[in-house]
């Protein structure tokens, strides 16, 4: 291997893996290939979402933690359920970004969150709550 050459990360999908995945399981449709557990208080946390599919708009590698086709929570949650609902093999992606909130516990001038993009408090967040199912709460 050339030592310019970078091995692409396991949790990256594409195209051409989307049958392969199909073929590995008789149930699992939606697949979470990175990012974390939704933390349980909704003030604490923003989650940014990337959902891929064979109806996505770009291949994987162009649509994972793009700006052009994050979603938001709501987002994500709706297209999640029309996914099961239509049994398509899909990919779920999502980063967490700490809420800017006088209420929360985090410190936003602690070494910890150096460099951090903060999420606008919930109170303050324009984005749609979700108000069902395990993520009802989130914005």
């Amino acid at each position: 291997m050339a030592s310019d050459e970078m091995l692409e990360p396991g949790w990256l999908v594409r195209f051409a893996d989307i049958e392969r995945y199909r073929n590995k399981s008789d149930v699992a449709i939606c697949w979470f290939m990175y990012g974390s557990n939704v933390h349980p208080v909704p003030e604490f946390y923003k989650y940014d979402w990337w959902i891929f599919w064979e109806g996505s708009p770009v291949d994987g590698d162009e649509l994972i933690f793009s700006e052009d086709y994050r979603m938001n929570i709501s987002e994500a949650n709706f297209l999640y359920d029309r996914l099961m609902k239509e049994k398509t093999v899909f990919f779920m992606y999502n980063q967490k970004r700490p809420r800017r909130d006088c209420l929360n516990p985090f410190n936003p001038s602690a070494k910890r969150w150096e460099g951090q993009c903060w999420a606008p408090s919930l109170k303050d967040d324009l984005d749609p709550l979700v108000t069902e199912g395990p993520w009802a709460g989130h914005k």
